[in-house]
């Protein structure tokens, strides 16, 4: 019998976040914010939102995605790397990198980066990808 699972993107896309911003000094990137986040060094979160199955393979996947530095009255630097990240999450070559769940990216459903106000005085921005992803195939025996 072969299982088919869906793509952990979170996983993936915080391993290749990692490595394309490795020149971002103190970047943090992770499926969760720390309790404890002051702001003071770049963060990444990534959120796979899920999506339905459209084949036996591949998952139609709505990844959501927060970047997360220095004061809410100071944005450009917190913008910058939102650009630069959803640059990255955009770029067709991003289906092509070894070991990359990502099949295609639907280029109408991805959006941002935008600001987000909040309480909290840490410059916010949050974007959207919706990515066809492939699953992960596993033979088990019953």
């Amino acid at each position: 019998m072969t299982m088919v699972m869906p793509p952990d993107l979170e996983l993936w896309i915080c391993t290749y976040l990692r490595a394309q911003l490795a020149d971002v000094s103190g970047l943090k990137v992770s499926n969760r914010e720390p309790d404890d986040y002051s702001g003071s060094v770049p963060l990444i979160v990534v959120r796979d939102d899920g999506g339905s199955q459209s084949d036996r393979l591949l998952f139609d996947r709505s990844v959501g995605v927060t970047v997360r530095y220095g004061p809410r009255n100071s944005p450009k630097k917190c913008r910058d790397l939102a650009a630069r990240v959803y640059g990255l999450l955009t770029d067709p070559s991003v289906c092509l990198v070894e070991g990359s769940p990502i099949a295609g990216i639907s280029e109408d459903g991805c959006n941002g980066p935008y600001a987000v106000a909040e309480d909290a005085d840490i410059a916010r921005f949050y974007m959207v990808f919706e990515f066809s992803a492939v699953g992960t195939v596993e033979n088990t025996e019953i």
